[in-house]
C-alpha cells in the first residue's frame, strides 16, 4: 500500500486548503442569513420572471428564505458546484499526473500492477474527497446551528443534513469516478483542472436546461449536480432516481478506468 500512502501524502496540503476555505465560505454566506432575513429578502415580488427560470435557478418559493434551511439550501448549490470542481480536479490529476511528472518510472519499479495503481489511487482519492466532504458538512450543520432562527427544530435540521451528506457524496464519487476515466485516457495532466471545470459547469448547465422544459427534462439525469441540490433535498428530500443514475455512472467509469488504463501505451 506504498502508493496509497504515496498519494495520500501528496493530496494532504491540497485537502486542507480545500476544507478550510470552504469552511471560511460557508460561515461567511450563512453568517448573512439574519440581516438577510431582517431586510424582507423572502417577499422580493419575482412574478415578472418565468416560473421555469425561478424553478431552474431554485428560487421558486421565496419564503423559505426567511429559514435557515431555505437559505442554507439556495447559497450552499454554489458550493456544491466548488465540492463537484475538487473531486473532479482529484480524479483528472490521478493517473495523467504519474506520465506528466515521468513518476511513472518509479511505479514501474515496483512489484506493483496497472490495475493496483488505479486501484490504489481510487481508494485514496474517494477516501481524500469523504474526509474533506464529510468535515465540510459537519462545518456546515454547526454553522446553521449557531445562526437558526428561533423556534428551528435541530432534529429535522439533523435529518436534512443527513440526507445532504449523503447525496452530495454520491455526487463527489461520480465526479470522481468520470475524472478518473478522463485521466485514464490523457498523457498529461495539464488540461486536467480546465476539464474538471468544463464537465462540473457542462453537467450543471444540462441541469438547468432540463428543468427549463420539460421536454429536455431527461437532461437533469446528466446533471450529479442536481442530484444533491440542498435547497431540493431540503424541501422534498433524495431523489433515488438520481442518486441510482450516478451510482451506475461511478460504477461504468471506474470499470473503464481499469479497462483503459491496463491497455494504455504509457508513457516511460
Amino acid at each position: 500500500m506504498t502508493l496509497f500512502r504515496l498519494e495520500c501524502k501528496t493530496h494532504i496540503k491540497t485537502l486542507l486548503i480545500w476544507i478550510i476555505v470552504v469552511g471560511l465560505l460557508t460561515l461567511g454566506l450563512v453568517s448573512l442569513f439574519p440581516a438577510m432575513k431582517d431586510m424582507g429578502l423572502q417577499q422580493m415580488d419575482l412574478k415578472a420572471m418565468p416560473e421555469e427560470m425561478l424553478k431552474a435557478f431554485n428560487l421558486s418559493d421565496m419564503a423559505l428564505l426567511a429559514t435557515i434551511k431555505g437559505y442554507f439550501g439556495y447559497e450552499y448549490q454554489y458550493v456544491m458546484i466548488a465540492t463537484g470542481i475538487f473531486a473532479a480536479m482529484l480524479g483528472t490529476n490521478a493517473l495523467s499526473r504519474e506520465e506528466s511528472e515521468g513518476t511513472i518510472n518509479y511505479l514501474y519499479a515496483q512489484p506493483i500492477s496497472r490495475l493496483s495503481i488505479v486501484g490504489q489511487k481510487m481508494l485514496a482519492n474517494s477516501i481524500l474527497y469523504t474526509l474533506y466532504w464529510i468535515v465540510s458538512m459537519a462545518v456546515a450543520f454547526l454553522v446553521c446551528l449557531i445562526f437558526k432562527e428561533s423556534g428551528a427544530s435541530v432534529s429535522n435540521l439533523f435529518k436534512a443534513f443527513s440526507q445532504l451528506t449523503f447525496a452530495g457524496w454520491v455526487m463527489g464519487l461520480t465526479f470522481l469516478a468520470v475524472g478518473f476515466l478522463l485521466s485514464s485516457l490523457l498523457s498529461s495532466n495539464k488540461s486536467a483542472t480546465s476539464l474538471s471545470l468544463g464537465l462540473v459547469f457542462l453537467t450543471f448547465i444540462l441541469g438547468v436546461v432540463g428543468k427549463l422544459k420539460t421536454d429536455f427534462q431527461v437532461l437533469v439525469y446528466f446533471s450529479p449536480v442536481d442530484a444533491a441540490l440542498p435547497s431540493a433535498i431540503f424541501k422534498n428530500g433524495i431523489e433515488w432516481k438520481y442518486i441510482v443514475t450516478d451510482l451506475i455512472v461511478t460504477c461504468i467509469a471506474s470499470l473503464l478506468a481499469f479497462w483503459i488504463y491496463r491497455r494504455k501505451d504509457l508513457k516511460v
